[in-house]
């Protein structure tokens, strides 16, 4: 991935910290937390989270809430997971289609694993 070109494509200003977040998430199978992100930056939180309000907002990056905790994905394809709610695990699940909406971005479904069933 050209990064400097993706934020040019959607008319994000290019800046060494934008460009290590998508980096970083680039090469993640997973969504990130915070700390996760932060552990590989030099960033403090209010500019991270500036960065990933504008992130948002131009639709390249999607976040969610799992145990008070922020994750983040490039929104560059739609996705769903199942998080147990014993062991924490994230599974990658296949998107569920649902007639009330015209698409899905992401979905978090949450129960026991079959391991700590």
């Amino acid at each position: 991935m050209d990064i400097k070109k993706f934020l040019d494509e959607h008319d994000i200003g290019v800046t060494p910290l934008r460009e290590k977040i998508i980096e970083i998430l680039n090469s993640s199978d997973e969504p990130l937390s915070y700390d996760e992100i932060l552990s590989k930056i030099n960033a403090n939180k209010t500019t991270f989270y500036r960065n990933m309000q504008l992130f948002e907002k131009h639709g390249i990056v999607v976040s969610f809430e799992r145990d008070h905790k922020n994750y983040y994905e490039l929104g560059n394809g739609a996705r769903a997971y199942f998080v147990c709610d014993i062991c924490h695990k994230v599974t990658t699940i296949e998107i569920p289609h649902l007639k009330e909406a015209k698409s899905v971005k992401s979905a978090i479904i949450k129960g026991i694993c079959l391991g700590c069933e």
